[in-house]
């Protein structure tokens, strides 16, 4: 049997915490962007208001999955 693994301090997981948020907030920005500034670029029926929403959530997306793939 193998012993059990030493806890992480809590600095460690204060580090990991705010890694995780900075990868929120990069996507999350990145998100913004294409929700209220691409799509608003041009008038109804132009490219960037049909595919504004989907960029969007398309990023947001990543972001989340990003976070997820960082913790494993």
């Amino acid at each position: 049997m193998t012993s059990p693994q030493t806890p992480l301090s809590v600095s460690t997981d204060v580090e990991d915490g705010a890694r995780i948020a900075a990868i929120h907030l990069v996507w999350g920005a990145i998100a913004a962007v294409f929700a209220h500034g691409i799509g608003n670029v041009g008038g109804p029926g132009s490219l960037f208001t049909a595919i504004g929403p989907q960029l969007d959530a398309l990023f947001a997306l990543t972001g989340l999955l990003n976070a997820v793939l960082y913790l494993l």
